[in-house]
């Protein structure tokens, strides 16, 4: 009784446009956790900190569709990110990795679905990112994930605005499709921040291959010499039952820059109702002159499930880096950066994730 009357409550509250969709959905993952960080090098010190997104980076959207008959449906979808320990939107906080401006700038899209895929318009995440993942045996979370190389050393490009994307699935395999328009208005600024992918990542049985390419120019660049940066990689990964392993290369190449590639190799194992997760990253970035900058990241992380939404981690990672490397080692929505260059910054936490 209570529970209907809370619903028919909630459903007064709600606006009259509300009802005319026939299918929408709030999801949302709260992740917070307490740690130990520490940049090392001269001067630095480690310290405790409380901070959210250690697994997954908290967050909550709205989703839906509308069927239109014949087999085609219009979608939507918006999502913000949110900082659990402060509570505050990611839109507001400029510390730990990059955050752009804008309330809902993790998923902004609107589109139109059916047998052949689905088509969507504004602001998601780049086919280059969307592969990789596949390749990371931590999920893009947790201390000593892909992210050292996609955000800590720039390697792929997360997301982009003002996109066409295309997402379709045949025969097991995904692809992804998206053009990205800069909008600049003159001759000199014309293909400033444009962007486009492609990507397609293979799943059957235990096997999983992936592979990327894409193009980004780089905004507000000069006058004539839009700066081009090309991101590649291929990955793949194998389901033992008992345990799994998985693969990823990167590369990006900047027009006139400095080319950085890395490689990764990761294990999950099942240990009681959990698993114990491992991964090991080489990045190397081409030196104009001298040593050419260098880090190796570690990380190591235990996820145990309370129930299918809500789990427990803990998690260790570390950047060795060379005496010109001045590599993070990331998690979620976290990173320890190193105080100078040469130095190894680490991180732990335990945590809580819940997913709604």
């Amino acid at each position: 009784m209570k529970k209907s009357l809370l619903a028919v409550a909630v459903a007064a509250a709600l606006p009259a446009a509300a009802f005319a969709q026939t299918n929408v959905t709030l999801y949302g993952i709260l992740d917070a956790g307490v740690g130990m960080v520490d940049p090392d090098g001269p001067g630095s010190k480690s310290s405790m900190v409380v901070n959210s997104g250690y697994q997954s980076t908290s967050r909550w959207g709205i989703r839906g569709a509308e069927d239109l008959g014949g087999g085609l449906r219009a979608t939507f979808n918006i999502e913000a990110g949110i900082d659990v320990d402060t509570g505050i939107t990611d839109d507001q906080n400029g510390a730990g990795t990059a955050h752009s401006a804008g309330y809902f700038q993790r998923r902004s899209v609107v589109g139109l679905a059916g047998g052949w895929g689905e088509i969507r318009f504004g602001r998601d995440y780049t086919p280059a990112f969307s592969a990789a993942g596949a390749g990371d045996v931590m999920g893009y979370g947790l201390f000593g994930n892909w992210l050292a190389f996609t955000a800590g050393a720039g390697g792929i490009t997360t997301r982009g605005s003002n996109g066409l994307h295309y997402t379709g699935a045949f025969s097991g395999i995904t692809v992804r499709a998206m053009y990205a328009e800069g909008e600049g208005t003159t001759s000199a600024t014309k293909d400033s921040g444009d962007a486009w992918g492609l990507s397609a990542v293979y799943a059957g049985g235990p096997l999983t291959l992936l592979g990327y390419y894409q193009e980004v120019n780089a905004a507000g660049a000069a006058p004539g010499g839009d700066a081009t940066t090309k991101q590649m990689g291929v990955g793949g990964g194998w389901n033992f039952g008992a345990f799994r392993v998985t693969a990823n290369y990167g590369m990006a190449d900047p027009d006139g820059g400095q080319e950085t590639t890395a490689l990764g190799v990761g294990v999950g194992v099942k240990l009681g109702a959990g698993e114990l997760l491992a991964q090991a990253i080489q990045i190397e970035r081409d030196a104009a002159a001298g040593t050419d900058p260098k880090g190796t990241v570690f990380g190591i992380a235990y996820v145990h499930p309370l129930s299918k939404r809500t789990n427990l981690y803990a998690t260790y990672g570390m950047t060795r880096n060379n005496s010109t490397g001045a590599f993070p080692v990331l998690a979620s929505d976290n990173q320890v950066a190193p105080s100078a260059a040469g130095a190894d910054p680490s991180g732990f936490a335990v945590g809580i994730r819940h997913v709604f």
